[in-house]
């Protein structure tokens, strides 16, 4: 099962990881955007790790992310700072979403 994660605030860190760590040990992929203040989470090494767990993808707003000033120097390599587009694709290709 392909799940989707969409992050719209930094509230829920270890809610997401606690999520995604079960759902990497059930098999699933897991695909990752952040918007919004869920941005915010691509500068926290707590939540980045995540990126290298096999079988998770993480994509960003980059609108949103300049919103927040956030530098692109700042987002870890291999965390993609896209569009909506990849929100898009997200949900487009997952089997189940869940929003935080």
């Amino acid at each position: 099962m392909i799940l989707g994660i969409l992050v719209i605030n930094e509230n829920y860190k270890d809610e997401i990881v606690s999520f995604l760590r079960a759902a990497v040990n059930k098999g699933h992929k897991v695909n990752i955007f952040m918007m919004d203040k869920g941005c915010l989470l691509s500068k926290d090494p707590d939540f980045t790790f995540l990126k290298d767990m096999n079988g998770v993808s993480i994509s960003l707003c980059d609108l949103n992310r300049r919103q927040l000033k956030i530098r692109n120097e700042d987002i870890p390599d291999g965390i993609i700072c896209g569009s909506q587009y990849n929100n898009a694709q997200m949900i487009h290709e997952s089997d189940k979403v869940i929003v935080f």
